[in-house]
């Protein structure tokens, strides 16, 4: 068994560990959760942004998305359109991703235009790659901070590093905060209000990692998945398969007997008719086929749980990823960003992830606080002792010359 003192320096370690981590990326550490608190709501942020882009007052029944494709060329006759994305609610609007210019190779620019639901109006249009601080892109910009500092794939290895020494900051403090007797545990999430200052917020830090431990633990752990995602696919792959979106099959169909897009959208409503259709893309070559994303009520992606892949020659159904025929492998890159973002739980779980993050944001500068109280209160120790030493080897130094004397 161990000793005591042996626990005291494995704890000094850890004790250690958190705390320079918190000194030196703490800051990073609460703006990451800041981000990611305010991206859990992204959509519902960026309406209250734009209103005139992304909501739409009238009421009526919405245009279908085989009529909304056929605006979308009338509005942009040169565009290629990418995807759309139908409204689910009232007051939602179109909004659909065009490629401005595709007959240029490279440097496309994109588009995201915006339609009513109900008249087909064309409402406004924001560039889709744009970053800025406008209104039009805060919260694209925001995402793209959160993803990879703005920094693209060099970026990211930035921000996955650092997801992983949060996660390290994390169980460190939680193992530092485990209270040696079982009396302990009631001590540990209490705030003791007739404190200093400073015990308070060390309270209040302890009490925060300590409650909020296991979504810390999830948000990092999946946040950095979700950078390394490729790496966690080829791992999940090797104790059960992953397979990769599928090839749509050539077919020796004249292109004037292909289905419309119409025709296609009417034969997936009619095979899924519990769920609603949340993205379609559009294939930009004969290989690439629709992709139909379908989410019904209970499912935990953003996008639905069902994904459906369709002959763009044929209007054949080809393909089916879903519950009832994924893969244990596929099921946890499936679950990785409901996880991430908490819709795996609805909307408590979009809380619960929100309040993980503006927890971060408190914690760095009530640790930062205790630290520097603490610190400022060693060097006065350090210093009161420093000048009884010197007092006392005055003393000594008296005393030694008075017996000379004598």
């Amino acid at each position: 068994m161990p000793s005591n003192s042996s626990q005291s320096s494995g704890r000094g370690l850890w004790r250690n560990l958190h705390r320079w981590l918190g000194l030196f990326i703490g800051g990073w550490f609460a703006l990451v959760g800041l981000s990611g608190s305010i991206l859990v709501f992204e959509d519902e942020i960026d309406a209250v942004l734009n209103p005139r882009l992304l909501t739409d007052t009238r009421s009526g029944p919405h245009v279908p998305p085989h009529d909304m494709l056929e605006r979308v060329t009338e509005a942009f006759p040169l565009a290629k359109t990418e995807r759309i994305r139908p409204p689910r609610q009232p007051g939602e609007v179109y909004r659909v991703t065009i490629r401005v210019a595709p007959h240029m190779r490279t440097g496309s620019p994109r588009a995201e235009a915006m339609f009513s639901a109900v008249s087909g109006e064309l409402l406004g249009v924001r560039e889709a790659d744009t970053i800025g601080i406008t209104r039009p892109y805060w919260m694209r910009t925001l995402y793209e901070f959160h993803r990879n500092v703005l920094l693209g794939n060099f970026g990211s290895n930035i921000v996955g590093i650092a997801g992983f020494l949060l996660m390290t900051s994390a169980l460190s403090g939680f193992i530092v905060a485990w209270p040696r007797k079982r009396s302990g545990w009631r001590r540990l999430i209490g705030i003791k209000l007739r404190a200093g200052l400073t015990r308070i917020l060390f309270d209040v830090h302890r009490s925060s990692g300590v409650i909020l431990f296991v979504l810390l633990m999830l948000a990092t752990v999946t946040g950095s998945t979700l950078v390394y995602v490729n790496v966690a696919r080829e791992i999940v792959s090797a104790f059960s398969e992953v397979a990769p979106f599928p090839v749509i099959p050539w077919r020796e169909t004249p292109i004037e007997n292909w289905p419309s897009f119409a025709q296609v959208a009417t034969q997936v409503r009619a095979e899924y008719p519990r769920h609603d259709v949340v993205e379609i893309h559009i294939p930009s070559k004969p290989t690439a086929g629709y992709l139909f994303y379908l989410k019904r009520d209970g499912d935990v992606h953003r996008l639905g749980d069902t994904i459906v892949w369709v002959h763009p020659g044929s209007g054949e159904i080809l393909f089916e990823r879903s519950a009832r025929n994924r893969t244990r492998g596929e099921s946890v890159m499936h679950w990785l960003f409901p996880l991430h973002s908490g819709t795996a739980f609805g909307i408590a779980g979009k809380i619960a992830m929100c309040m993980t993050g503006l927890a971060m944001l408190v914690m760095f500068p009530t640790g930062l606080w205790v630290w520097l109280r603490k610190r400022r209160a060693e060097q006065f120790e350090a210093s009161r002792r420093g000048r009884l030493r010197v007092q006392h080897a005055a003393l000594e130094i008296r005393r030694s010359h008075d017996k000379a004397l004598e």
